[in-house]
């Protein structure tokens, strides 16, 4: 059975409901990923301290790097140098990052975790991986399908306005 297309308004409508219900900020306070949150369900992982939306993102970004230049996450993030300015900070003076000399030329300043930043970037990873599990084991095979269609081409479409994070002309972007 095929299923009538559903009006852009609609569309608009699930994708914003989708948004709000996948924001790590969706919170009433601003705070994220309380121990409640990283507990689970199942409170399988172990509590961590509260953080934002954008420390959590930029501590995996961290994970994922080998150091990174503030510019080069300021980029990652889609937020301002001045934003990831004092992101950095904070996250530093939580003990999660430290900030050190480029490994290949030492006029740069690059980020770097530390174990502890680490460890809560292990932990953040592991929730979302768990969250993500959880939710996509309620679909079908049909719907998995659909979604994984529907999100190739959601990808393409942000990356054409160049809200992935990379110039719109960038070849991950032609690629999708």
């Amino acid at each position: 059975m095929v299923n009538a297309p559903l009006p852009d308004s609609e569309l608009e409508r699930l994708l914003l409901a989708l948004l709000r219900l996948v924001s790590p900020a969706a919170g009433s306070d601003g705070d994220v990923l309380r121990s409640a949150v990283i507990g689970g369900s199942s409170g399988t992982l172990p509590a961590i301290p509260a953080l934002s939306s954008s420390e959590a993102r930029a501590l995996i970004e961290l994970g994922s790097a080998h150091g990174i230049a503030q510019v080069e996450l300021a980029g990652l993030l889609g937020l301002e140098k001045s934003t990831v300015s004092r992101l950095a900070a904070g996250l530093e003076q939580k003990g999660w990052i430290r900030r050190g000399r480029d490994d290949g030329d030492q006029r740069y300043m690059r980020l770097y975790l530390t174990a502890e930043g680490g460890a809560v970037a292990r932990q953040i990873w592991q929730t979302w991986q768990s969250r993500q599990a959880r939710i996509l084991a309620r679909l079908s095979a049909e719907e998995r399908a659909g979604l994984a269609s529907g999100l190739r081409g959601l990808v393409r479409g942000l990356a054409a306005e160049g809200l992935n994070g990379a110039p719109a002309t960038s070849p991950a972007a032609r690629a999708l």
